[in-house]
């Protein structure tokens, strides 16, 4: 009995532990990409910390993993401003009903924005929906439609010669982003996103 509140214990500071290098990150004001990336990507803080699939999916069940994604919302609302010009993106192909694509082609109209940022919205909003909601071993799928909250607007850059990722292990526990808020010189926005 010891030994599981032992570990119950540490599982809950390392939930601290990504919770804070979320918060730092995001006080710095990034691109919601470079803070997805930072904090919940393949090399992001919650996989170094949470290294097991099942780990991962009880911090996606968690308090502060619901935090680390209203900062994601957040970030994502953002009005002006593009996403991270460091950061390639990838082109995916989904078959999907022509009924479906001409309602999501509405959709998209209606918010006045593009259907790319659309599905980007509504994929991050089931993710969270499900990591909240889901048992350990089924996943619910949504099947409502993404509330007009949620709908993607322009983000804004950090501002000029600050420096938020410098000192990320100091505080964090080790893990040190890769993050800078100065563009990369050379780079050209993606306009991805």
């Amino acid at each position: 009995m010891n030994d599981t509140i032992v570990r119950n214990e540490d599982f809950s500071i390392r939930c601290q532990k990504v919770l804070g290098v979320a918060r730092q990150l995001y006080q710095g004001g990034p691109d919601w990409v470079t803070f997805f990336r930072e904090v919940l990507g393949v090399e992001g803080a919650a996989r170094q910390v949470f290294e097991s699939q099942a780990e991962f999916v009880s911090f996606e069940k968690s308090n502060e993993y619901a935090e680390v994604q209203q900062m994601v919302t957040s970030l994502r609302n953002r009005k002006g401003g593009d996403p991270s010009n460091n950061e390639a993106t990838r082109v995916i192909t989904v078959r999907l009903p022509e009924s479906l694509h001409e309602a999501l082609k509405a959709e998209a109209s209606d918010h006045n924005t593009s259907m790319n940022k659309l599905c980007i919205a509504k994929l991050l909003q089931v993710l969270a929906e499900n990591a909240k909601a889901a048992p350990s071993t089924t996943i619910k799928r949504s099947t409502a439609p993404a509330p007009v909250a949620a709908m993607p607007r322009p983000m804004t850059q950090p501002a000029p010669g600050t420096n938020a990722g410098t000192n990320a292990g100091a505080s964090t526990g080790g893990f040190r982003s890769t993050w800078s808020p100065t563009p990369q010189a050379g780079s050209k926005p993606n306009g991805g996103y």
